[in-house]
């Protein structure tokens, strides 16, 4: 190791605008720390106490063996329960607005070399609260925003109002409800009324079902790509989708697709009890499946429709499914953060 190798690691920014200001952003205390420019980036600086946190065994390996895909995906909303991520779009200072398309978080106690330094400059700067130096590490998390590469720096006067505007992005959180239901293939009769228990609302709610339908993806994507006048072009993006469908739906299948309504236009995620309870199967692939219906298109109950795809059937199919409501998503709306300085 050498010290042109450590100063790689160090913050050394060639400007740093101090803000350290403490603001709520969505019922979360977080300091801002200061905004740097960089030799190769520009960065918004942040941290915060999430005493969530320290209910989290260290020791527990998130990406164990799991025995069913239920199991994986009921771990994966408890960890996002914990997960206190926001997206601070833009900030706003002195007339000028600075984008930001990405971050980085870390927990304190997870500091490699890097990270450490980085705290460190920020400990020489006075920018770490006392109430947060008494708190644990594991409970600490520290991150930055990233500036979009080819924006303009913004050119800030240190001698003038240093006020700043920020713009949280809108978000979602999914709230498990595991509400189990058999329906039958087909288009269903009005006021076809599922009622299902939110814990989190400590309520009943309810949903209609207008169909449930089958849907064949190859046909799909081929009527799709047929847009496409480049004939090379049309082949290969052909090829790609193909190749990623065969992994998730065979040939010889169609997908079944759930339409339904509610009266505030809330998103449910519904899955077949068979997916749930098997072993889950790894792919290779990141591309999914999914479908967003217009929202100009009203059901047959007065409502906005929603779809939702289910799983693999037989071509012919046209019996009975078991279904699951798994769960549903609420929404979180954009936020903006005044800071002033007095």
């Amino acid at each position: 190791m050498t010290i042109k190798f450590l100063k790689r690691l160090m913050l050394l920014p060639k400007e740093e605008h101090i803000i350290n200001k403490r603001v709520s952003i969505r019922g979360l205390e977080v300091q801002l720390l200061s905004y740097t420019i960089e030799e190769d980036e520009n960065r918004l600086w942040i941290m915060y106490e999430d005493k969530d946190l320290l209910d989290v065994d260290p020791d527990d390996e998130y990406w164990r063996e799991f025995r069913t895909n239920r199991e994986e995906l009921l771990r994966k909303i408890e960890a996002n329960k914990i997960n206190k991520y926001f997206h601070i779009k833009q900030m706003e200072i002195q007339g000028q607005t600075v984008s930001f398309d990405s971050s980085t978080y870390g927990p304190l106690h997870d500091l490699n070399k890097k990270e450490l330094m980085q705290l460190q400059h920020f400990t020489e700067k006075g920018l770490i609260p006392s109430e947060l130096e008494e708190a644990p590490l594991r409970s600490l998390v520290m991150g930055s925003y990233v500036q979009v590469r080819d924006e303009d720096t913004p050119i800030i006067d240190a001698t003038k109002d240093l006020s700043l505007k920020l713009h949280i992005g809108r978000d979602s959180k999914e709230i498990l409800i595991q509400c189990p239901i058999t329906v039958k293939f087909g288009k269903q009769e009005i006021e076809t009324k599922v009622k299902y228990y939110d814990s989190s609302l400590g309520q009943e709610q309810y949903f209609y079902i207008d169909e449930i339908y089958s849907f064949d993806p190859y046909e799909d994507i081929i009527q799709k790509t047929e847009r496409i006048e480049d004939d090379k072009m049309r082949e290969d993006i052909l090829k790609h989708h193909i190749e990623a469908l065969e992994s998730i739906c065979p040939r010889n299948k169609n997908l079944a697709v759930i339409k339904y309504e509610t009266t505030d236009n809330v998103q449910l995620n519904f899955m077949m009890k068979d997916y749930l309870d098997s072993e889950p199967i790894r792919h290779n692939s990141a591309t999914s499946i999914g479908f967003i219906s217009s929202t100009k298109e009203v059901g047959i109950n007065g409502n906005k429709v929603r779809e939702c795809v289910l799983q693999t059937i037989d071509k012919d199919f046209n019996g009975n499914l078991e279904i699951e409501l798994f769960s549903r998503y609420v929404e979180i709306p954009e936020q903006i953060i005044q800071c002033y300085y007095l």
